[in-house]
């Protein structure tokens, strides 16, 4: 809810098109609502919860939430666009997943979102 929110500041924004355009990574905002992230070998490690808007309203990095095991809680951390690319979802045709050029421990290394 709160990446539509936050998608929908953005894309009303002067200059902005309309909801259903693609945004950051070619997606829309449906498309990266909750989309899974992957690591660098294709495996699910987490999703993405939030996009981070820079102060002209674009879209500057994604908040993801990397998945842990018990008794660690998962962590939420920043990560900029120009480490993450879309990729087909196999299991939703139509669909996408988020894919990092970064591993997980690079992932939990980087700055806890806020």
């Amino acid at each position: 809810m709160r990446l539509a929110v936050l998608l929908t500041a953005a894309l009303l924004a002067p200059g902005a098109v309309a909801q259903t355009a693609p945004g950051p990574l070619g997606l829309t905002a449906e498309q990266l609502d909750d989309a899974d992230l992957l690591d660098p070998q294709g495996r699910e490690i987490g999703e993405v919860e939030n996009l981070m808007l820079g102060p002209k309203g674009d879209v500057v990095g994604l908040v993801v939430e990397i998945d842990q095991r018990s008794p660690k809680p998962d962590r939420r951390v920043q990560v900029e666009l120009a480490s993450m690319r879309a990729v087909p979802d196999p299991t939703d045709p139509g669909g996408f997943n988020v894919q990092s050029s970064l591993s997980r421990d690079q992932l939990l290394a980087l700055p806890e979102a806020r």
